[in-house]
């Protein structure tokens, strides 16, 4: 049944799951801990979010099904517009569906069906207009008249996972120049992406390290407020507006990062 907690769930099936803590520290100097936050959904896609005041690692199967509570499906999925692009084909090892990204912030605020909605807006333009450095959008994948997922090419490794594999053979100049490129692209149709980072770049490195944006959740046409924007250490000061220069900064700390 889709109301009841999931049954025979641990750790590794959660995704997200966070830690959060105080901004004071204890008498020691450490930061206290508060409580972890953690979803699930289920191969129905009916979505579960939970909280306890328990650290991640602690949790049993039992803590995880006593706190994990049925997301009503109107505070996850947006409904499906008629217009948009639909994934019929059963799942491939090919491709990846991107789910939405369950957050203690947006539980009960209408936000993340708008995130997702937005998302697919932007990558229904894109297939439209493709790129060959900008993840390749297949459609949507419909359940109970919503969208549940976002149907994109599937890449082995991001950038950051290809380096950590070693940098000796890798080629930054060349990749520089596809990244910009792709941006490039982007800002001609009046969009900025807004969250430029290692870990949205994919790499297939059987096509020459070609390098593959990915993650177009913060991506929107300039001047437009944002939900989500930037990632710390890869932004200079945080924004609420989408523009190009956000973009330019995040390329500017990618060859800084890359060459050093």
């Amino acid at each position: 049944m889709a109301g009841q907690a999931p049954q025979m769930i641990s750790v590794r099936d959660l995704s997200p799951l966070y830690e959060a803590f105080s901004e004071e520290d204890d008498d020691q100097g450490n930061p206290i801990f508060l409580y972890s936050s953690f979803g699930f959904i289920n191969k129905a896609n009916y979505a579960y979010f939970g909280k306890a005041e328990l650290r991640k690692f602690d949790l049993t199967p039992k803590d995880i099904r006593k706190s994990l509570k049925l997301l009503p499906d109107n505070d996850v999925y947006p409904k499906a517009p008629s217009n948009i692009t639909t994934w019929a084909i059963p799942t491939s090892s090919n491709v990846f569906v991107k789910g939405p990204k369950l957050h203690l912030d947006f539980l009960g605020t209408g936000q993340l069906p708008k995130l997702v909605l937005q998302e697919v807006e932007i990558t229904e333009l894109l297939m439209r207009k493709p790129h060959p450095n900008i993840i390749r959008y297949h459609g949507c994948l419909i359940r109970r008249g919503r969208i549940v997922g976002i149907v994109l090419d599937r890449y082995p490794m991001t950038l950051k996972e290809r380096l950590e594999n070693g940098r000796h053979d890798f080629n930054v100049d060349k990749f520089m120049e596809k990244m910009t490129s792709a941006v490039a692209h982007l800002h001609s149709l009046g969009l900025a992406h807004n969250d430029l980072h290692p870990m949205n770049i994919m790499i297939d490195e059987a096509d020459d390290d070609k390098p593959v944006i990915i993650d177009f959740g913060s991506c929107q046409p300039f001047g437009y407020k944002l939900i989500t924007a930037g990632t710390r250490g890869w932004i200079d000061e945080d924004f609420a507006y989408s523009a190009q220069d956000h973009d330019e900064i995040a390329l500017g700390k990618l060859q800084t990062w890359l060459k050093a």
